[in-house]
């Protein structure tokens, strides 16, 4: 009796510690025709955390290597991972809170590719995924004052190539350079993405795609000539001639012209267009 009482305690036992593990150890991936595949989370179990970052929630992402070498980023509060198929080295680059959602930026690695990007933005369980890169260069990514928007510039010979993150969207738009940046420059950006040179001024996201837009120092205003008025309050006013009413015309129409010319040419700018994302709940 005594035998039969132990080996249905260790029964138990080994019966949770396997629950356990299925538990732990368990991941979702996406199969590539809308649904997922369970199995056993391998990288989990055996595998080696890279590195962790941590979401505007609280919770925490990681960037995780299985045995076999594939990179894959779990949360701690969902079974679902987020796969990095084709990166043979991977590293997390930049994380942002940008709006309501956490961007992160990864930097892989592929094959023929020495830079590639994946960008995710994270709200809770709710995941868009991006990938971007011209696999030669790395962006420079500046945030925007007001923490909405997030710009990801590459260079693209004499202008730059520009990924804008806002409103759970990211757009892709060719801008000017601005004074002072070299696309030539090696590296263009540092392992942190940010600028090697001198730094990028942008505006938000909404004012022509975040353009920049250079501000030419104003002309102090030329001083008006005034007629001086007669002594006597009954002299009738000299009549003017046509070279002098020409003249007053242009002294008053100079404070437009000013205004007009302080107002800087805006940069050539291409239609920005939408990148659609990958849509991944990591509830599912």
């Amino acid at each position: 009796m005594y035998k039969n009482f132990a080996s249905a305690h260790w029964r138990k036992l080994i019966a949770g510690v396997a629950a356990g593990v299925l538990l732990t150890g368990c991941a979702m991936t996406p199969n590539g025709r809308g649904g997922v595949l369970m199995g056993l989370d391998t990288a989990e179990l055996f595998g080696t955390p890279i590195s962790t970052f941590r979401l505007r929630d609280g919770t925490e992402g990681t960037l995780r290597k299985d045995p076999q070498g594939k990179y894959s980023i779990k949360l701690s509060q969902a079974f679902r991972v987020v796969p990095l198929a084709n990166a043979i080295t991977a590293r997390v680059a930049r994380v942002e809170n940008v709006g309501e959602r956490t961007v992160v930026i990864v930097e892989t690695q592929e094959r023929g590719c020495a830079y590639r990007y994946e960008v995710l933005a994270f709200q809770g369980t709710d995941v868009l995924q991006w990938t971007v890169g011209n696999c030669k260069d790395r962006p420079r990514v500046d945030l925007a004052a007001d923490g909405k928007s997030l710009n990801i510039d590459f260079p693209n010979y004499n202008r730059l190539s520009r990924m804008i993150y806002t409103d759970n969207r990211l757009l892709n738009a060719s801008v000017a350079v601005p004074p002072g940046v070299d696309t030539r420059a090696q590296p263009f950006a540092d392992d942190a993405l940010r600028g090697t040179g001198p730094a990028i001024a942008t505006m938000p996201a909404g004012n022509d795609s975040g353009r920049v837009i250079p501000a030419p120092p104003a002309a102090a205003p030329a001083p008006v000539a005034t007629p001086k008025t007669g002594s006597r309050a009954s002299a009738k006013p000299r009549r003017q001639e046509p070279a002098a009413r020409a003249a007053t015309s242009a002294v008053l129409s100079q404070p437009a012209q000013r205004a007009a010319a302080a107002a800087p040419a805006a940069p050539m700018i291409f239609q920005a267009e939408e990148i659609k994302p990958v849509v991944i709940d990591l509830r599912k």
